[in-house]
């Protein structure tokens, strides 16, 4: 189970071969295990597996009344999520530490940071970055031209931060966001907004 942010919300993508039972039961060990950092967002998709109205019913309600989630009704659906390749697969690379300052993570797919990028550190990622803490390095999301990738964390205050084509430089003055957010490309700009906000 995993779950890829882009412009619209979250998908959960499915990769098990069992039953509605199997699925519930990868969707909330992956929710469980992350605490609280999906409270609040926005799941637009399922894909993997094929849901009939009353499993999205169950599924809807489980979200909401266990772990905050909203979603977007259909949920299931046969094709990757918006953005991805012809298989609707792009692989995912897990670093479970905090990035200190002078090392750089470099990955054709997505990178999910389990700890904190610290200034002087350096993320680089063919697909999105979602960082499980403080981003205050260099993080260049959708290389080298993907613009449909996106970069979120729990604290987003990087030094430089770049999706597909677009590359800003983060204002020097501090920002009192204390809620994840997410930044994404739209219409050759960059916006950033926070991951409960509903688009």
């Amino acid at each position: 189970m995993e779950f890829k942010g882009l412009k619209k919300g979250l998908y959960a993508v499915y990769k098990g071969t069992g039953g509605f039972e199997d699925f519930i039961g990868a969707l909330e060990a992956k929710l469980n295990s992350s605490g609280d950092f999906f409270t609040g967002a926005y799941v637009a998709g399922v894909y993997g597996i094929e849901l009939d109205e009353i499993e999205e019913d169950i599924l809807a309600q489980i979200l909401q009344e266990r772990y905050g989630i909203k979603t977007k009704r259909p949920l299931s659906g046969k094709n990757g999520p918006p953005g991805m390749d012809g298989s609707g697969e792009m692989a995912t690379r897990f670093v479970y530490s905090t990035l200190r300052s002078g090392q750089k993570v470099s990955y054709e797919g997505n990178v999910v940071v389990m700890g904190d990028v610290n200034a002087g550190a350096e993320v680089e990622a063919g697909g999105s970055i979602v960082v499980m803490g403080t981003l205050r390095g260099s993080v260049k999301a959708g290389v080298p031209d993907n613009n449909d990738a996106t970069v979120s964390a729990i604290l987003l205050k990087p030094t430089q931060l770049r999706i597909g084509s677009i590359v800003v430089r983060w204002p020097d003055e501090e920002r009192h966001i204390e809620e994840p957010e997410i930044a994404y490309v739209e219409q050759g700009r960059m916006y950033v907004r926070s991951v409960y906000d509903v688009k």
